[in-house]
């Protein structure tokens, strides 16, 4: 495994367009921020630094999920189903409420009023997602059909950095089964995706599985048809939601693994090796020991056992980190003569082929200040905060500081003005 990170150079070298200086906010991955005018009397100027951790290695540090050791539980099952055309009832939750009715079915609180209209059939399900973001709601125009939407209660960022806002549709699919569906064919996994499985339209054993992902880009869904009946198989969540695991129950198959941010399936990896896992007897299971490589067992039956990355967060070095120093532009190549500090900001977790765009507040004393000089360089670098992983390369606060090494991956700079 290798960590590195990355800030794009300029063309010329000068003028990164990953180094911007900017009154935005908020920024997201998908996008840039606005540059901003910089004056010596400045404020509520941010650097904003692109950081592409472009390693073999997520690096960061894993917040997320219950306490560990914890076992991959079971999708929660839709609780709300009626099978009538007739039928009226409503439901209340996080200010938001449900409503059934004969005239249409519909959803209604702060920011969101939305109809899911009439099911012909009468068969509908439902569920608030268990963090209550989200809303999921199953119709059928003929009993054995479905259409599933899922709409958001409150802006969903998905994991390309794209926004849907409030009242919106986040995900949608569909499917049909061999016979009439109820509720139970229906289970929120961890809030992160909706997995709907049952018996395949025309019989055999064939299962139709679709998993719905509405943090995935566009929403993704993965669909397969899976060889066997519905008990042969269950699928397990990972207990921060990252991933869905179909674990067959029978020895001989393998087990795959379904990516809830990418919405597809992706490889179990040991040690960043990816590898296959296959079941070799009753009764498998598996338990997320750490958010580390190798901190995933597998219990494959019969007292056999696997080690797998966890999917969820396999996370070294800390946070990622960016500084931003600036010195007179008249003092380049060397770039180390009268070096100001302008700031570090930082991101808990940044996975392998993601970027992130770090937001440097300018907490010198002297601001913006020029010293009568107009053209200045902002230098940036970007590290983990552990200190050892990916260190820090450069110390411009040194007494005296060697040349700023632009020829580093993660090393950039660009000229800016300062006016009076």
């Amino acid at each position: 495994m290798a960590a590195d990170l990355r800030i794009v150079d300029g063309n010329p070298g000068w003028a990164s367009q990953a180094i911007v200086p900017s009154r935005d906010t908020v920024v997201s991955p998908s996008s840039s921020p606005s540059l901003a005018a910089v004056a010596v009397n400045s404020t509520g100027v941010f650097v904003y630094v692109k950081v592409d951790n472009t390693g073999t290695v997520d690096l960061g540090t894993c917040t997320c999920g219950p306490a560990l050791p914890a076992t991959w539980g079971l999708p929660t099952l839709f609780g709300g189903f009626v099978g009538s055309t007739t039928a009226s009832q409503s439901q209340s939750q996080g200010g938001f409420t449900f409503s059934v009715s004969s005239f249409g079915d519909s959803i209604s609180g702060p920011g969101v009023n939305f109809s899911f209209g009439l099911s012909a059939s009468g068969r509908r399900a439902w569920a608030w997602s268990p963090d209550g973001r989200m809303f999921a709601y199953a119709g059928s125009p003929n009993g054995n059909d479905w259409f599933l939407t899922i709409i958001a209660l409150q802006a969903i960022t998905r994991s390309d950095g794209t926004v849907r806002p409030a009242g919106q549709v986040v995900a949608s699919s569909n499917g049909l089964f061999s016979g009439l569906w109820t509720n139970g064919n229906f289970g929120w996994a961890a809030s992160k995706a909706v997995v709907v499985s049952g018996t395949a339209a025309g019989g055999g054993n064939v299962v139709n599985l679709t998993i719905t992902c509405p943090e995935a880009p566009a929403g993704a869904s993965y669909g397969d048809q899976l060889l066997g009946v519905p008990n042969e198989y269950d699928y397990r969540v990972s207990p921060c939601g990252g991933a869905v695991a179909i674990l067959p129950k029978i020895a001989g198959r393998n087990v795959a693994l379904v990516s809830t941010a990418k919405g597809q399936i992706v490889q179990w990896r040991s040690n960043n090796v990816p590898t296959s896992v296959t079941i070799t007897g009753t009764n498998p299971s598996i338990t997320t020991q750490s958010h580390t490589a190798n901190g995933v067992r597998i219990s494959t039956g019969g007292g056999g056992s696997v080690m797998v990355d966890d999917p969820d967060c396999t996370a070294v070095g800390g946070g990622v980190a960016a500084t931003v120093d600036r010195v007179k532009a008249s003092t380049l190549p060397s770039a180390n003569l009268g070096v100001m500090s302008v700031g570090s900001g930082m991101v808990s977790v940044l996975k392998t082929g993601q970027s992130a765009w770090v937001q440097v507040p300018n907490t010198n004393p002297a601001g913006w200040g020029n010293q009568g000089e107009k053209h200045w360089c902002l230098l940036a670098q970007a590290y983990t905060t552990d200190g050892t992983t990916i260190p820090k390369p450069w110390n411009g606060q040194a007494s005296n500081p060697p040349a700023f090494p632009l020829s580093r991956n993660n090393c950039a700079q660009r000229n800016i003005d300062i006016s009076p």
